[in-house]
């Protein structure tokens, strides 16, 4: 068990990944560093450079080297006297066609199993009851006579395309029968009528992109339409969530989380208290006492702000102290101390 002291922050993509991390651990131990602080490691949005737009946090991301690869990082670090701590994203998730539950939210609207698991308001004026996407280049009607929305068939079944993406069709829209999807597909495209009877079927209901600040009805990450937040306060959303970081701990690999965005939340410190509870819990299993694993969020202070007393974590990860090293740094007063601060302490 190795005490926090000091940490270094990296940013893991497909271009530095868990096994260039982990060449480096020995130049970060010579440093003095204690513990690794990762950049969320669930799986993202393919070709992602930082991991919060996250489409499955059950995995570890196979472009940064999956499981086999983060357990070659944890050694190296174990083998350092170093510990590892994990930064997550309870607060939203990617809208991306790799975002298994939002696409079968897409599919199947408020029948889907995952329908009650996003901040969706599904009677939000103007919305019809479905989903607004405002993904279109142009109006819609625009988009119709200009032939830039058309049916395909990937993997799934029938699909609706514009540009680069694809949005999956209900079930009850098109022909149950695989062998009539072309013939049903060809027939569609030659009829703009065809093609918005087709939409009218949707869970949800396509828009022009600037429209997306009127009409958007679920709750984003701040006023990102890529980023569609959860609804945490729900167990089955929070267990499904957390298994892996909860997992990780309780196989000793993990010493610590970081909560993203902890203010996004409904109930910050209901989800802080489960959250201790399940770290504990995963502690013990790993054969360590409860206060081994350490539990920060980011929280944005104000001047006269402090953190809640009933919060159950450790801390904020210090961005009011960023604010006044960084004022000290910057002033040029402080020169001659911070010269002799670093002469006295590197000789």
């Amino acid at each position: 068990m190795t005490t926090l002291r000091a940490t270094v922050r990296l940013q893991l993509h497909a271009g530095f990944d868990f096994d260039a991390a982990a060449a480096q651990v020995d130049y970060f131990a010579r440093l003095g560093i204690s513990h690794l602080y990762l950049s969320p490691i669930a799986s993202a949005v393919p070709g992602s450079t930082h991991g919060y737009d996250n489409v499955d946090p059950t995995r570890i991301s196979p472009e940064l080297g999956g499981e086999q690869g983060f357990r070659r990082l944890s050694d190296a670090a174990r083998q350092h006297g170093m510990g590892i701590l994990l930064d997550i994203v309870p607060n939203h998730m990617a809208v991306h066609p790799a975002n298994a539950w939002w696409n079968d939210v897409l599919r199947n609207g408020r029948r889907s199993a995952h329908a009650g698991w996003f901040d969706i308001d599904w009677d939000a004026p103007e919305c019809d009851g479905r989903l607004w996407l405002a993904v279109l280049d142009r109006p819609l009607a625009a988009a119709l006579a200009d032939g830039v929305l058309h049916l395909d068939i990937d993997g799934e079944g029938p699909c609706l395309r514009h540009h680069d993406l694809a949005l999956p069709l209900s079930p009850l829209s098109y022909p149950a029968q695989a062998d009539s999807w072309p013939g049903w597909i060809a027939r569609c495209q030659r009829s703009p009528q065809r093609m918005q009877d087709v939409l009218q079927r949707q869970a949800y209901r396509l828009g022009w992109w600037r429209t997306g600040a009127d009409h958007t009805n679920y709750r984003r990450f701040f006023d990102i339409d890529g980023l569609v937040a959860l609804r945490m306060e729900l167990p089955e959303v929070f267990d499904a969530v957390h298994a892996l970081p909860l997992r990780l701990v309780a196989e000793g690999h993990v010493d610590g989380l970081r909560v993203d965005h902890v203010d996004g939340l409904a109930d910050p410190q209901g989800y802080l208290g489960r959250l201790r509870s399940g770290l504990d819990q995963a502690a013990m299993a790993s054969g360590r006492p409860a206060e081994a694993i350490t539990l920060h969020v980011e929280k944005i202070l104000a001047d006269d702000e402090a953190l809640p007393a009933d919060w159950a974590c450790d801390g904020t990860t210090g961005y009011d102290f960023m604010d006044q090293v960084g004022a000290l740094l910057h002033d040029s007063e402080a020169g001659p101390a911070l010269h002799a601060l670093w002469h006295s302490a590197s000789g």
